[in-house]
């Protein structure tokens, strides 16, 4: 009757498919890589519904390389939607539902029903919103997870659905978030030395395999984001670590435990990226996290901090060489290298970039850390297709004439894309000055008498009390996980002489491997005036001193102590090796000085012979706590 009705709608163009290893979009596989967005909002304690807010946080993450967003067990309002499709990011909503009795409450389950047709409703046509589950680490009944599934395909099929982000993969999956397939854990954690390690085989399954939550390595936190929080929340997670610092007398230590630990995440970092990058069939991989976490106990895991700005550790230029659209890899056996032994690396290339590379050299220098290049060279490639982990060829090269210990970086580039890697190189047989003092690797009476002689002692304690050190930092948070050796890195005295024939920076790196990882730290809270060269530094949630090595005046003598085995498998440790070689050059020389002096008493108590430890295994506890089980 010549009337008009009309209706509006914004919509996006594009096609969300199951490939055999990825989704795909448009057509094309994409690679995931994500972090998580667990609804932290420290200024007014709730999401942000301004479009600018979201679009300033996903930028964020896309100038770190990501280009997806998996929201923890909520869903975002409509201007994280918006923002998504603007800034363009791939995100991943989900009901509000983490437990572990799915379907025992009938009312719960209709809840859950009504709200996935409502998010389906309300940010259906968002073309950012290509992934939904049903939550987080869900336990019970599956048979009602994987109906919430088939409904949910069969309501609006413009996304892929998933039943739970970990636990049970069901047979209405399209994609599978989990830490652990049919064939073996997916997640990463932690790096190795090595770098000739992927996931290929455990993401070899029917659907493609997103790896959950990886990293979550935690640091010290920095105690001048307290400043940030002028809102409705106040930091008094801050306020009570740093109080227990200041207690333990290590207040003035705040700034470097911070900047020590973070630059050891950023390094732990690149290599969970970069494995999971070499893993071909991956789907993708969701950080935990790039930013923090100030809930659990405070997981202090991100480069970013829970306002999602930088904490000054590591520019997004750089954190892009490991986590970007291209990148360059290397598969290297090992990080430590004696003096004529051959350095070879299998260079990689991840490319899910727009457009085809075409063929051009691969250029690479092996360069010392005072800018000499030790080697050079070139590498012709060919063109390089889209969504695609291809190899680059292999360089060979001799490490000689290295007559004194020394760090190298193998640095590629390939038409300005850029990585690096750091490994270090040690005489094949370590130059050791005249020895001028006594070793031991007992504390007792004839020590006590050697220092009251006046003699330098260096002390190796083959048995000590302590803490079983490990190279990589505490997982998550040490209040909900209570796992030893609650460490969240290492603070070194790099400046030292006794480190002069060992390059280190003050923070530990990948040569720390295999000496850390066979050390005990100390517990040194009755040593006040010392301040360990080698120090363990405690979580935040006891602040105890910690250390593997000090110095120090005894009697009429002096004493350096290091709690790290110098026996067990040294022929596979040439860090180890090298730092022993340091040690005993310094305790060697004029230069052996300690500045602080030390009474018998408290050295008798702190290597008082150490109790047996009860068995048990604390790494399956370990597993079973993380799996919910």
């Amino acid at each position: 009757d010549g009337k008009t009705d009309t209706q509006t709608r914004t919509f996006g163009m594009r096609n969300v498919e199951q490939g055999k290893h990825h989704i795909r979009l448009n057509g094309r596989d994409i690679h995931l890589r994500g972090v998580l967005d667990c609804a932290v909002f420290p200024l007014t304690g709730y999401p942000s519904t301004n479009v600018d807010d979201w679009k300033r946080i996903f930028t964020t993450i896309k100038e770190y390389g990501m280009n997806h967003v998996r929201f923890h067990s909520w869903c975002p309002p409509e201007a994280a939607f918006e923002a998504g499709d603007e800034v363009g990011m791939y995100l991943q909503a989900e009901l509000p539902m983490w437990i572990k009795d799915v379907g025992k409450y009938p009312d719960r389950r209709d809840f859950f029903e009504k709200e996935m047709y409502a998010i389906l409703d309300a940010y259906g046509n968002h073309p950012s919103f290509i992934l939904m589950c049903n939550g987080n680490e869900n336990e019970g009944d599956f048979a009602v997870l994987e109906d919430l599934v088939k409904k949910a395909q069969k309501y609006d099929n413009r996304r892929l659905y998933s039943a739970s982000t970990a636990r049970t993969h069901t047979p209405s999956d399209q994609y599978y978030v989990s830490h652990v397939t049919s064939k073996g854990w997916i997640t990463v954690y932690e790096g190795k030395p090595s770098t000739d390690w992927d996931r290929c085989k455990e993401s070899d399954i029917d659907v493609p395999v997103i790896a959950h939550e990886t990293g979550q390595r935690c640091m010290y936190p920095n105690f001048e984001e307290m400043k940030k929080y002028t809102g409705v929340v106040e930091a008094r997670n801050f306020e009570v670590f740093r109080e227990r610092l200041a207690k333990n007398g290590m207040l003035h230590q705040a700034n470097d435990f911070f900047r020590a630990t973070g630059a050891h995440t950023v390094l732990q970092y690149k290599e969970v990226n970069e494995s999971l990058l070499r893993t071909r069939n991956s789907g993708g991989f969701q950080l935990l996290g790039l930013a923090d976490f100030p809930g659990q106990g405070s997981a202090f895991v991100g480069i970013l901090d829970a306002f999602w700005e930088s904490k000054g550790l590591v520019t997004p230029e750089k954190f892009r060489e490991s986590c970007a659209p291209t990148v360059l890899l290397a598969r290297l056996p090992k990080r430590t290298f004696r003096n004529g032994e051959k350095l070879k690396a299998k260079m990689e290339i991840y490319h899910f970039g727009k457009d085809a590379l075409n063929s051009r050299k691969l250029n690479w220098t092996l360069t010392g850390e005072d800018g000499t290049v030790y080697h050079k060279g070139s590498l012709k490639t060919k063109s390089i297709q889209p969504a695609t982990v291809d190899s680059l060829g292999i360089i060979e090269l001799p490490l000689n004439g290295m007559d004194s210990a020394r760090k190298l970086t193998l640095k590629a580039e390939l038409g300005g894309i850029r990585n690096e890697w750091d490994v270090w190189v040690y005489p094949e047989q370590p130059k050791t000055e005249q020895h001028n003092f006594v070793y031991t690797r007992t504390w007792n009476d004839e020590t006590k008498q050697w220092l009251n002689e006046g003699k330098n002692v260096l002390l190796i304690p083959e048995k000590c009390k302590g803490r079983k050190a490990h190279f990589a930092s505490h997982f998550w948070n040490p209040i909900m996980f209570n796992w030893n050796p609650m460490i969240v890195g290492i603070l070194i005295d790099n400046e030292h002489p006794a480190f002069r024939d060992f390059p280190t920076r003050n923070y530990a790196d990948w040569q720390w491997w295999d000496i850390l990882n066979y050390s005990t730290a100390l517990e040194l809270d009755e040593l006040k005036e010392i301040t360990p060269l080698i120090q363990s530094i405690d979580s935040y949630e006891t602040n105890q001193k910690l250390g593997i090595s000090f110095e120090a005046k005894v009697g009429k003598g002096k004493l350096f102590v290091l709690c790290a085995d110098p026996e067990k498998k040294i022929d596979e440790r040439p860090a180890m090796q090298q730092l022993l070689t340091s040690v005993r050059n310094y305790v060697s020389s004029g230069h052996f000085n300690p500045t602080k002096s030390l009474p018998v008493y408290l050295l008798d108590a702190l290597f008082a012979p150490a109790s047996e430890e009860k068995s048990g295994d604390k790494g399956s506890k370990a597993i079973e706590l993380l799996l919910n089980k």
